[in-house]
């Protein structure tokens, strides 16, 4: 496949607006869209065209699709949301997220949507490097979840083996089934694939480059587009990084086989718009220019279970519209700072926790890279100085770990104007996870009794 192909067939203005005026006439089969659109006195039939879509409010959020499906539950006898377009027959997969910040959110495919799904992680693995005959050994959580089974479909699809073990198995489980296997790419979280790497020496008596993985595809996570985590994962395993993003809904992105990180490019815009903005705090538009940022809002131009129009999962984006100075295909490219209920405010800084383990992963090896912050109470605001717990083989060391933690938060300072409290703890003693590590951790000695 050609590198020009793996962004999709790219549509005319015009394509792209019949496309959603049809989605959106198709999403008006739901009570609920119905009633959206009337409690933002907006008429449907004034949508043309994507740049109309700015006029609406957000339809739906993470907490309004949770109790959406539990109203359809107890309404309708399925947990599909009210939402959902098509008959409750006409779904036939189901995905959801992990559940680790409520009850998990469920993604319903018709038939159609499942072949868009397959065909967009096609692209995603092709435009990264993965090849018929390839071995890949899965990382991430299989059953339900997004880069689970379908990415196992996908694989398939493309003549490529997934060595389907998942997280679930643990580390050790994982890594002797890769030792005996030997797979050319890894795919997992980031956070878990430093943890394997880790644990490589310990579980099979040698260093993971011996293992001979080429690729590590990462998704779940911000930290494959950070270039500390990226490059520590590089050297560690002596393979190349790549950051995919999408899994539903039409939407796929991933970074280019490139020596710097530009982003990563959206791979299924004939199929979604994926990069629209608003304002995390006043949902006001952003507009979309080169280095804009702001929260993702995606709305499908085609899709059958329970279409997402003006949805936004919480993810906030850096837009670049320029052109990358290496890169293979045209168009946008994004790159995800965090998540809206992630973000801290110190003294009016605002601070993304991701943008915290990047600058900490600066100092491997003097650090083993895992961090975690601490608050006394939820986000965004912090009570100073924000303190964060770093994992170095000099924690104990009093003079050593003092002078380590002192450069630490001075780099901090510089780069990020935040002072923060460096706490250096023994490697290993913070808990890693198989799906996404949790960067913010209440303090629950030091956090406020609630009323």
């Amino acid at each position: 496949m050609k590198s020009e192909t793996f962004a999709g067939t790219p549509l005319s203005d015009e394509e792209r607006s019949a496309k959603l005026r049809r989605q959106i006439a198709y999403c008006l089969k739901s009570s609920f869209y119905r009633n959206c659109f009337e409690a933002a006195g907006v008429d449907p039939a004034t949508i043309r065209c994507v740049d109309d879509l700015a006029s609406l409010p957000l339809f739906v959020t993470p907490d309004i699709h949770r109790q959406s499906q539990e109203r359809s539950l107890e309404a309708q006898g399925h947990p599909f949301s009210e939402f959902l377009c098509a008959d409750p027959e006409e779904v036939v997969a189901l995905s959801s997220t992990s559940g680790t910040t409520g009850s998990p959110t469920f993604y319903p495919f018709t038939r159609r949507d499942v072949e868009i799904t397959d065909l967009l992680w096609q692209r995603a693995l092709g435009f990264v490097g993965v090849r018929p005959g390839d071995r890949v050994l899965l990382g991430f959580g299989l059953s339900m979840y997004l880069a689970g089974l379908p990415l196992v479909r996908a694989l398939e699809r493309m003549d490529a083996l997934p060595i389907a073990i998942g997280a679930e198995a643990g580390a050790e489980r994982l890594l002797r089934l890769l030792a005996l296997t030997r797979p050319r790419v890894l795919a997992c979280t980031p956070s878990y694939a430093e943890h394997l790497m880790e644990r490589v020496p310990e579980v099979l008596g040698m260093e993971a480059p011996d293992l001979g993985i080429e690729l590590i595809v990462c998704a779940g996570e911000p930290g494959a587009g950070l270039p500390e985590v990226r490059s520590k994962l590089e050297s560690g395993w002596g393979g190349r990084v790549f950051d995919l993003l999408g899994g539903t809904h039409g939407i796929m992105m991933a970074s280019a086989p490139t020596d710097e990180y530009h982003g990563m490019y959206v791979l299924g815009d004939d199929f979604s718009v994926s990069t629209q903005l608003v304002d995390p705090a006043t949902r006001e538009p952003v507009e979309e220019a080169d280095g804009a940022v702001g929260e993702r809002v995606k709305t499908s131009l085609e899709w059958g279970g329970a279409p997402p129009l003006r949805y936004s999962v919480g993810d906030v984006y850096e837009v670049f519209t320029a052109p990358a100075p290496e890169g293979p295909i045209g168009g946008k490219r994004i790159k995800v700072l965090g998540r809206v209920d992630d973000l801290l405010i110190v003294k009016g800084v605002k601070l993304y926790p991701a943008a915290v383990k990047n600058l900490v992963n600066s100092f491997v090896p003097e650090v083993s890279g895992e961090i975690r912050i601490m608050l006394d109470g939820p986000p965004p605001r912090v009570t100073p100085p924000l303190r964060v717990k770093v994992e170095s083989p000099v924690a104990g060391d009093g003079e050593a770990a003092a002078h380590l933690a002192d450069r630490i938060s001075r780099a901090m300072h510089h780069r990020l104007t935040v002072r923060p409290r460096v706490e250096l703890v023994g490697v290993g003693s913070l808990p890693r996870s198989t799906h996404k590590q949790k960067l913010l951790e209440i303090d629950t000695e030091k956090a406020s009794p609630q009323p």
